[in-house]
């Protein structure tokens, strides 16, 4: 709990320059250009975003896909508070969404989970599986573990770290990140029992995201 509250407190920090260092949306383009005949293929109606932060990528998700109804879950009330998009809120953990078990046809999460500690990312997992409708998607990207980031990273393990936040700020603010491998991401959401129908990588720059698509 403790940890959870002091990433809450990071992002609070950030969030009213956050959009300001971003090409909004930018990943959430690249990743539909691979999935988006899976995800336009199962017609959701009811779409969630775990970690949306200010809701860049729901906003593109929302305009690839048309008439839906559209969630944001983020942790930081301020991320939300940031945000201009018509869109429902919920201010909410990733490791506990409160919302009615089997609601959901589609749970995107984009460059969130890399945030969650391992000890906690099961949870996180588990609980997005329960929202989702049997059948249901499930689409996550994740930061790899590579040159680019380690070079960045001011290390607690291997690929588990802190990432210095400066932009706009008059001080320093570390985030936390736990960097995937290679596979890491397909077995953890294996583990909790979704299928995985797609994986890949995306390339932006010199840094490397994971993905997937995977069914419940």
């Amino acid at each position: 709990m403790e940890r959870l509250r002091d990433l809450m407190a990071v992002y609070d920090t950030i969030s009213r320059i956050y959009a300001e260092t971003r090409e909004e949306g930018l990943l959430a383009r690249k990743l539909l250009n691979d999935i988006g005949d899976l995800i336009r293929g199962s017609s959701p109606s009811v779409v969630l975003d775990v970690g949306a932060g200010v809701g860049g990528n729901l906003r593109v998700t929302k305009s690839f896909l048309g008439r839906a109804f559209y969630i944001g879950c983020d942790l930081s009330l301020g991320m939300i508070r940031a945000s201009h998009e018509p869109i429902d809120w919920i201010n909410c953990s990733a490791t506990y969404v409160p919302m009615r078990r089997g609601f959901v046809d589609l749970v995107i999460s984009i460059a969130t989970l890399h945030h969650i500690p391992k000890s906690l990312i099961g949870d996180a997992l588990r609980d997005i599986y329960e929202v989702l409708k049997s059948g249901g998607l499930f689409v996550a990207t994740v930061w790899g573990c590579n040159e680019a980031t380690v070079r960045r990273l001011r290390p607690i393990n291997d690929c588990e770290g802190f990432i210095t936040w400066s932009h706009g700020l008059n001080r320093d603010i570390p985030r936390y990140y736990r960097l995937y491998r290679e596979g890491e991401l397909e077995g953890e959401v294996s583990s909790v029992g979704f299928t995985i129908i797609r994986s890949g990588i995306i390339r932006i720059g010199s840094f490397i995201n994971y993905y997937l698509v995977s069914r419940k």
